[in-house]
């Protein structure tokens, strides 16, 4: 039984993503590393028919991913430990922290949670993404009507006169009164920078340790790469951690489950995928504004 829940819990839609086999030139597997330790995706909009998403494709996915483990916990009266008891030195112990898994389905209105939890995200996604975007710019035809909505700006320019001159005029008009002000959107935003990396190591973690069939070693040294390199320093993988004093246990073997704990704990700081878990029940994706869920409730 695994030690992250009070009660054992069998997860039947929720999985990990093992590493997909891609095919390229040796020059090309090499760019995409780069590009994915480096996070270049995250620098470039995606517009989609006139439509740009904030964030990157896989923002949305790993938030899918994330509530719907919530959801598939929820099902089952879940309650997640996030600090077990220890005791200090005077003999006293401290309290277990405890968080009982539930969704708040009033932030999530428009989901359709019952299809969260039961279908791919692919398909999800395509009946569901007019939630998560914004409009590219685009000229109004003369029958088109001028929309009243807040977060729209209509603009008449007359285009005889010089390009350089129109685009000075609207610097002008957006220092004077401030049109262009970015507001981040009030439903559905993504606070942070996303690492996709990052995330799956996070998400897959837990869901394995969660499932409770692979040792901590195991997790980290599996053939389908669950917990994938995220940077230079880990392009080897983790499981090459030095044998030193910093790595070893008490048993003066290699301390994989200290990369384990990182990954699913977290810190007041740094969330861990635990964290992002009840963020996500409670409508926030990556952290909530207040809560860090490691204090007593």
């Amino acid at each position: 039984m695994s030690k992250h829940t009070i009660n054992p819990v069998k997860l039947t839609y929720s999985y990990p993503v093992k590493k997909r086999t891609y095919k390229g030139t040796e020059r090309e597997l090499r760019q995409r590393q780069f590009d994915e330790f480096n996070n270049q995706s995250r620098k470039k909009s995606l517009v989609i028919g006139g439509e740009v998403l904030e964030k990157t494709i896989h923002s949305y996915r790993m938030w899918f991913s994330f509530l719907k483990l919530g959801l598939e916990l929820e099902s089952q009266g879940a309650e997640l430990v996030m600090k077990n008891s220890t005791r200090l030195e005077d003999g006293t112990k401290t309290n277990q922290i405890i968080h009982k898994i539930r969704i708040n389905k009033k932030k999530y209105e428009g989901w359709d949670l019952d299809q969260v939890l039961t279908l791919k995200f692919n398909d999800w996604w395509k009946t569901h993404r007019y939630l998560f975007v914004d409009e590219v710019t685009k000229v109004l035809k003369p029958n088109d009507e001028i929309s009243s909505n807040p977060d729209h700006l209509t603009i008449q320019i007359d285009t005889r006169r010089r390009f350089t001159d129109i685009v000075n005029d609207l610097r002008n008009m957006n220092k004077e009164q401030g049109l262009f002000k970015r507001v981040s959107r009030n439903k559905f935003s993504i606070n942070g920078r996303v690492r996709y990396l990052t995330l799956l190591n996070r998400y897959n973690c837990l869901v394995l340790k969660l499932e409770d069939e692979l040792s901590n070693k195991e997790i980290l040294t599996h053939e389908n790469q669950y917990i994938r390199p995220t940077d230079e320093r880990t392009k080897d993988g983790y499981s090459t951690q030095k044998e030193n004093e910093n790595t070893l246990n008490t048993y003066g073997e290699v301390n994989y489950g200290r990369t384990i704990f990182d990954l699913i704990s977290g810190s007041k700081k740094s969330f861990g995928a635990k964290q992002i878990l009840l963020s996500v029940c409670d409508g926030y994706f990556m952290k909530h504004p207040t809560k860090d869920y490691l204090g007593t409730i």
